[in-house]
């Protein structure tokens, strides 16, 4: 697969797994267009949105043994924001081997950083099994659903989240 079908691979994974792992209470929903780094809106069934997610998966690992994700901003505009996430998955056939669910405040703190003149990358490396600096946000695939759950939960409700601000800017 190539990266964007990889990409897409690991949005419908996420997706899935959420949804059957939360026994139906988490709903994923995957915007019209992915050009604002969210790949899919996360909220519980009947609800409002709660938070996005920006997903980055990945069939193999690198020649140390690590899964590799790559997030690339315009200079200056690294997303940070408490209701949004990155997951990274490592896909084993249409298996999740190992999931991540990062906030993007420790996400962006943690990844290595590659800066351009007119790019940032943020790079996310990661052993699926061994500890290492994102090895707290290491996640049973199979529990997925009930930790996006609990986000959601442990989110306040009293002020949306800034990438929604984003998405839909008031008149």
């Amino acid at each position: 697969m190539n990266k964007t079908q990889s990409g897409r691979a690991g949005e419908l994974a996420l997706a899935l797994y959420g949804l059957v792992t939360s026994d139906g209470r988490l709903e994923l929903f995957t915007p019209v267009a992915d050009d604002d780094h969210i790949d899919l809106i996360a909220g519980m069934h009947g609800g409002l949105p709660a938070f996005g997610i920006q997903v980055k998966a990945t069939d193999a690992l690198d020649k140390n043994g690590l899964v590799e994700a790559r997030a690339s901003y315009p200079k200056g505009q690294v997303r940070d924001d408490p209701a949004f996430l990155y997951s990274v998955l490592l896909l084993q056939s249409v298996a999740i081997r190992a999931a991540w669910v990062v906030p993007s405040g420790d996400f962006n703190r943690l990844a290595y950083r590659a800066a351009g003149a007119r790019r940032e990358t943020l790079e996310f490396r990661a052993s699926p099994d061994r500890d290492d600096r994102f090895a707290r946000f290491r996640v049973d695939p199979l529990r997925l659903g009930p930790v996006l759950v609990a986000r959601i939960e442990a989110t306040p409700a009293d002020a949306p989240p800034q990438w929604l601000l984003a998405l839909c800017p008031s008149s």
